[in-house]
C-alpha cells in the first residue's frame, strides 16, 4: 500500500536538511511571542502536536514547561528524543509519542497546546483536518491557549516560486511548487528521489471558523513570529492565538 506524502517525506534525513533554515532562533522567538501575549504558568502541561524534530518542545521545556510532543514520524520523534538527550539544560520535562494527529486524545490533561510550522492541512477531507482541531480540544482543560501557527493563502498565492533548484553537500534538490484545486503542492526531487508536500490552502476566516466550531475562542492573530500584525496579502504568517472555551 503507497504511504501518505508526509509518511514517506517526513521519514526521510534530507527533510530537515531542506529546512534547516528553519532553525533554533526562530523557534525561540514564537515561544517569545506566545509567553508576550498569554499567560501560561512555569510547570503548565504544554502539548506540541506534529512536533517534528523537537525544537519548539524544547525550547518550552527550557522555559519549564512540562512539555509532550507528538508526531507520526517515526524518525523524527527518534531525532527529538536525540536533541533531548544532547541538551545542556539538567532537568528539562520533555517526552515524545508517536501518534497520529487525525486519533489521539489526552482527556483535557493540557493546560496550553501549539501546532506550528504549518502542520496542518495535509488531508483531503475538511472533517478529517478538522479531527485535529477537535483532538486538541479535547486535550486542553477549560481554558487551555492553543497556538495555531500556519502558512498565510493570500500571501501563498501571491509570492509562490514555481521552481528553483540548489545544491547540498554535493546532490542537487530541485523544488517545484503549484497550486491545484485548493492546495499548495511541492515537489522535491533529489537525485532519483521525489518527494511531496501538499497541504490545503485554507483562507483565514475557515481556519476562525474551524476553530470555534471545536470550542475555541480567538483571542489574537499575528503575521510573523516577532508579533507583527495579520496582513491578508504580505503576512507570510497566519498565527491565531486562542482560548478553549
Amino acid at each position: 500500500m503507497k504511504k501518505n506524502w508526509y509518511e514517506e517525506w517526513f521519514s526521510n534525513k534530507y527533510y530537515l536538511e531542506l529546512y534547516s533554515h528553519r532553525n533554533e532562533k526562530e523557534a525561540r522567538d514564537l515561544i517569545n511571542l506566545i509567553q508576550r501575549n498569554v499567560q501560561i504558568d512555569s510547570g503548565s502541561k504544554v502539548l506540541d502536536v506534529c512536533c517534528g524534530s523537537g525544537r519548539h518542545s524544547l525550547e518550552m521545556a527550557r522555559r519549564g514547561y512540562d512539555v509532550t510532543g507528538i508526531d507520526l514520524s517515526r524518525y523524527l520523534i527518534s531525532e527529538a528524543k536525540k536533541s533531548y538527550k544532547k541538551a545542556d539544560e539538567t532537568g528539562l520535562k520533555a517526552r515524545f509519542l508517536i501518534r497520529d494527529m487525525k486519533n489521539f486524545s489526552f482527556a483535557h490533561k493540557f493546560d496550553a497546546a501549539i501546532n506550528v510550522f504549518s502542520s496542518f492541512g495535509y488531508f483531503d477531507k475538511d472533517r478529517d483536518n478538522l479531527k485535529v482541531f477537535r483532538n486538541i480540544s479535547d486535550s486542553l482543560k477549560k481554558g487551555g491557549c492553543f497556538i495555531f501557527d500556519f502558512l498565510n493563502n493570500g500571501y501563498v498565492r501571491k509570492a509562490l516560486v514555481p521552481y528553483d533548484e540548489e545544491i547540498r553537500d554535493g546532490v542537487k534538490i530541485i523544488q517545484k511548487r503549484h497550486i491545484t484545486d485548493g492546495f499548495v503542492c511541492k515537489d522535491i526531487i533529489i537525485g532519483k528521489s521525489v518527494y511531496s508536500e501538499r497541504i490545503r490552502l485554507y483562507k483565514p476566516a475557515e481556519i476562525k471558523r474551524m476553530l470555534k466550531e471545536t470550542g475555541f475562542r480567538t483571542i489574537n492573530v499575528f503575521g510573523d513570529y516577532l508579533g507583527n500584525g495579520f496582513h491578508s496579502t504580505n503576512s507570510k504568517r497566519l498565527l491565531i492565538f486562542c482560548k478553549k472555551t
